[in-house]
């Protein structure tokens, strides 16, 4: 645990390759002091089927998803998305000089209590 998902539009232009956005994104989240470093898993879906409103121009966004079990307050579930957010942001660059891209993070809470995890071999 965690386990974070980037979704990106197909128009996404970032600086760097969908891993080390990943990578960034990993360090991050080990740099909060909340995780593990094994068990930090994250992976980008990029979209090739959307739409961002209802005007025809051209827009991007990133949306990530961050899953972890309940039980860290409010304040730490901030931080946690703010440092995912920062990290995509950081490595996120617009298209065409009108292209707005939008980043937003989501943080969602993981009962504990119907979690349930395996490590096979190792």
């Amino acid at each position: 645990m965690p386990h974070l998902v980037i979704e990106l539009t197909e128009n996404t232009r970032l600086t760097c390759s969908q891993e080390e956005l990943l990578d960034e994104a990993n360090a991050a989240l080990l740099s909060s002091g909340q995780f593990q470093e094994p068990d930090i898993k994250s992976r980008c879906v990029t979209l090739s089927t959307y739409r961002q409103g209802t005007e025809n121009v051209d827009r991007a966004f990133v949306h990530a998803t961050l899953q972890i079990l309940d039980g860290r307050d409010q304040a730490v579930r901030k931080e946690l998305g703010q440092l995912v957010c920062n990290a995509i942001s950081e490595m996120v660059r617009p298209g065409a000089s009108a292209q707005s891209v939008q980043v937003s993070v989501n943080v969602v809470e993981m009962e504990r209590a119907t979690y349930s995890k395996q490590i096979i071999g190792g």
